[in-house]
């Protein structure tokens, strides 16, 4: 095991003797690398010394904060518990204990101006942290954010100015020393998260925890939302999904143009037995004509920052 990652909920909530158990229990039935990532996911306003001396104690040694803006305005409609400046004290709390591999959040997509996003990665910058992940608000079905957006209480930046924002942020975190080397991720040199590249190299994953997903041995399962369930060990696993070979060959494919260095293609061929670019002739050619997709020595890429603006529209041809 090559990575630990504490989250997709709010891990901070708990004691530090709670994730030593939980620590405990992987290192009893896992073998995990001796320089294995070990990441904690949690709010800025958990972060204070104390808790952090215990987490790095446990050997935590990656901290990924939701920050999420430094501007109060934006984290007032985001409904987070924190300000800026608890989101400042957090990072200087975490490097004054140590941590030396430090992720903030970011979003965008409220209806900034161009000077409030330069402002939002200016902020960051500053901090002197090695990753940054940066998503675009996404307005789900059925919550808040669409009863606010209906309401007009909610103003989200139009298709174009979500494009341009993307491009200004690309460019000013490039030139700051960041490589963009996934769509929504940026790290200093020797930082790219573990965890993440682990996902998008088609390796398996096992996630334990009330509606955590898993991966194994072709086999993609989800465990039951119901708490009562899970700490009662009952039905734990709500769904189970064994996925064809075509299928995870798409769905892998797709996963490594998210990133810069793109598709391995003798790697690929290999472990599918399959030669993708023919199998994909059609959409790479098309690709090819507008721009958006290259091949340089053996590896297929999106072209540019631009391209991965509509990547969406771009993958929906390959699955």
């Amino acid at each position: 095991m090559q990575s630990i990652y504490f989250g997709g909920g709010t891990p901070s909530t708990l004691k530090i003797e709670h994730i030593e158990s939980v620590l405990n229990a992987v290192y009893s039935n896992f073998t995990v690398d001796k320089n294995a990532e070990i990441t904690f996911e949690s709010n800025p306003v958990s972060l204070k010394i104390d808790y952090l001396k215990g987490l790095k104690s446990l050997g935590i040694n990656r901290l990924s904060i939701g920050v999420q803006s430094f501007m109060d305005s934006k984290l007032k409609i985001l409904g987070r518990l924190h300000d800026s400046q608890k989101a400042f004290k957090a990072v200087k709390n975490a490097q004054d204990t140590g941590f030396k591999n430090i992720s903030i959040d970011l979003i965008y997509g409220l209806n900034e101006t161009e000077k409030e996003i330069e402002y939002e990665l200016e902020s960051a910058v500053s901090l002197d942290i090695q990753h940054i992940s940066i998503y675009m608000l996404s307005i789900e079905k059925n919550t808040k954010f669409e009863k606010m957006a209906a309401l007009k209480q909610l103003k989200v930046s139009n298709n174009d100015e979500m494009a341009d924002f993307y491009l200004f942020i690309s460019k000013y975190l490039e030139d700051e020393g960041f490589e963009h080397y996934e769509i929504s991720n940026f790290a200093k040199k020797g930082f790219k998260s573990s965890h993440n590249c682990s996902y998008w190299l088609g390796y398996d994953y096992r996630s334990f925890g009330v509606s955590a997903s898993s991966f194994v041995e072709g086999i993609r399962f989800k465990n039951s939302d119901s708490l009562d369930f899970y700490l009662n060990g009952k039905n734990i696993v709500e769904t189970a999904e064994k996925l064809e070979k075509e299928e995870r060959m798409r769905e892998e494919f797709v996963l490594l143009l998210r990133t810069a260095e793109g598709v391995d293609v003798g790697k690929f061929n290999k472990k599918y037995k399959i030669d993708i670019e023919k199998y994909y002739k059609n959409e790479l050619s098309k690709f090819k004509k507008l721009n958006l997709i290259k091949k340089e020595k053996r590896h297929i890429t999106l072209n540019s920052a631009e391209a991965m603006v509509v990547s969406n529209s771009i993958f929906s041809e390959f699955i």
